[in-house]
């Protein structure tokens, strides 16, 4: 019986749709994850890679939108004298 917690990329691209309304390649989605940008899996069942559904929730709600910069620097924040 499969584990309902436990998600195939294919339904980690469908709950991505289903929770943000983003459409999301499976090859963007893998480049995320190899990237570290995205929840690395946490099994595989023979070559198939599992993710646990509540992470991907998580990640899929705070991930920064289209067009976002995420590679530079935050900027610091000044004190106040």
């Amino acid at each position: 019986m499969a584990n309902p917690h436990r998600l195939t990329t294919d339904q980690v691209i469908d709950l991505i749709k289903e929770e943000t309304g983003t459409e999301l390649s499976v090859s963007t989605f893998r480049g995320y994850v190899s990237r570290g940008q995205a929840p690395a899996p946490v099994e595989k069942i023979g070559r198939t890679p599992l993710w646990k559904r509540s992470e991907i929730v998580e990640w899929a709600n705070n991930r920064p939108g289209q067009g976002a910069r995420t590679d530079l620097p935050k900027p610091r924040r000044r004190r106040a004298e």
